[in-house]
């Protein structure tokens, strides 16, 4: 049961990520984006992938896979377009 409970705390908490990115990589437009957060929360998800690895947690390096993936491509259109 508390397997399950990880991977719906996964799905749930990495697919709030898509909508934000794809908006972002669409509009092009990220001005209303704090770079310095994004980067802060693309190291706290990379640190959290690297410690589901370490523990060898299904849930956690699904979920910060996704999580990486997506900030990392908010944080790259932050770059790119301002």
């Amino acid at each position: 049961m508390a397997l399950w409970v990880g991977y719906m705390a996964a799905i749930l908490g990495t697919i709030c990520w898509i909508p934000q990115a794809v908006q972002v990589w669409r509009a092009r437009e990220t001005k209303a984006l704090s770079l310095p957060a994004q980067a802060l929360f693309l190291a706290t998800v990379t640190l959290w992938l690297i410690y589901g690895v370490m523990i060898g947690d299904w849930p956690l390096i699904l979920a910060n896979v996704v999580a990486v993936t997506m900030v990392g491509a908010i944080v790259l259109a932050k770059l790119k377009f301002g």
